[in-house]
């Protein structure tokens, strides 16, 4: 999958009171905000439309342990 970094950059402003952290898995990129933080649904609706419109944000929970609690990042999906 490829997106451009201008779509990025719109994710940056639209949310500039969290540190985003791009990366990527075996299903794709992934963005993760603050540390494995889950954001709000709305602010996801935010990204989303910073998106092109055949892509959309996933919740993935990636580790759960009883040190950090649950680790959240969220993968760049097509939108079907």
């Amino acid at each position: 999958m490829r997106i451009n970094l201008d779509f990025l950059e719109k994710i940056q402003s639209a949310m500039p009171n969290w540190s985003i952290e791009i990366g990527n898995d075996d299903y794709g990129l992934t963005l993760r905000f603050g540390y494995w933080k889950k954001i709000k649904d709305e602010e996801v609706d935010i990204i989303n439309k910073c998106l092109p419109a055949h892509l959309k944000l996933k919740l993935q929970l990636v580790d759960e342990d009883e040190d950090c609690g649950e680790l959240w990042n969220y993968i760049i999906v097509k939108n079907n």
